[in-house]
């Protein structure tokens, strides 16, 4: 399952709607508080996280932080999805393992999972 963590809801469903299409299961939350919440009522593990960054309540940086506290989140890839470029060495430092431009191109996003699910 590919966590999706967006505010932005067209987004968001964008997304969900291609991956889905691509047989891959897909949960879409708004912030990281949600995916929090998500992970300790359905104690299901993602295998890829993607992330925005500028989010209510507790935006992609915030989630980095704290996702180290929750065993199911900690060790899972999470790729950021941004339309700032300059966030790169903040975000591979705050733990992301990629960074990627929004709107993300539809077949490099394929790849990004094919690569890290290979790696879980």
């Amino acid at each position: 399952m590919v966590l999706v963590i967006d505010d932005d809801r067209d987004s968001c469903e964008a997304l969900a709607d291609f991956l889905a299409f691509k047989g891959y299961g897909v949960q879409c939350v708004n912030n990281g508080n949600d995916a929090f919440l998500f992970v300790d009522r359905t104690h299901n593990r993602p295998t890829l996280i993607f992330l925005d960054l500028v989010m209510p309540i507790l935006d992609g940086w915030g989630f980095l932080a704290e996702r180290v506290k929750y065993p199911l989140l900690a060790d899972v890839p999470v790729v950021i999805l941004s339309a700032c470029s300059d966030v790169v060495q903040r975000a591979k430092e705050a733990g992301a393992v990629a960074v990627m431009r929004k709107p993300a191109e539809p077949q490099r996003l394929l790849q990004v999972i094919e690569h890290f699910s290979q790696r879980i």
